[in-house]
């Protein structure tokens, strides 16, 4: 990791409370010891995201082919077909384009991308929806939501950007939450 990243996280946990809020030795493990209660809408959400995960494993090779063949005509194929790394190719390519129509349709293939469980769009959208950034109505929470979605995935970006939003946020600032994430962003 960047030195200038690492000074970074480094301020940001300071920031979010020192040694003083850290768990005791010992209370961590009895901690998880005890049992929660299962939330049903978190296991809903943890088995659909099991699900776009096995699918979008499953397409990752057939798209890894055609980009290694330099294959645009297959990789928007694939795209209009519904892969999510093609879609989100695709997307990327689009936004450097000085065409706004072709802008347009990056937005498009970018929100399909991160609906089909692309952790980068999932991330690009998020932050477009919580900050209403190019046309995306201001959403904090939904955007908070789909950037939590790609920092699940293991997107150190998207780690970073969660822990701001609950570090800065008026609305929902979070400490704790915010030095978790920075947490697992450093360990990642």
């Amino acid at each position: 990791m960047r030195p200038a990243l690492l000074a970074a996280l480094a301020l940001s946990l300071a920031a979010c409370g020192g040694q003083g809020d850290a768990p005791k030795p010992g209370v961590e493990a009895a901690e998880a010891e005890k049992l929660k209660p299962i939330d049903p809408k978190e296991a809903a959400e943890a088995a659909a995201a099991k699900v776009r995960a096995d699918k979008l494993a499953e397409q990752k090779p057939e798209f890894d082919a055609a980009l290694a063949a330099k294959d645009e005509a297959k990789i928007d194929d694939l795209a209009d077909a519904g892969n999510g790394w093609a879609l989100y190719h695709r997307a990327t390519n689009r936004l450097s384009s000085q065409d706004f129509s072709q802008q347009q349709a990056a937005f498009q293939d970018m929100e399909a991308a991160a609906q089909k469980g692309v952790a980068d769009a999932e991330m690009w959208v998020g932050v477009k929806m919580a900050y209403g950034q190019d046309g995306y109505p201001l959403k904090p929470s939904s955007g908070l939501k789909m950037m939590e979605r790609g920092a699940r995935q293991g997107n150190v970006q998207a780690m970073l950007a969660v822990a701001l939003m609950y570090e800065q946020d008026t609305f929902m600032a979070d400490k704790k939450k915010a030095r978790t994430w920075y947490e697992k962003a450093a360990a990642a």
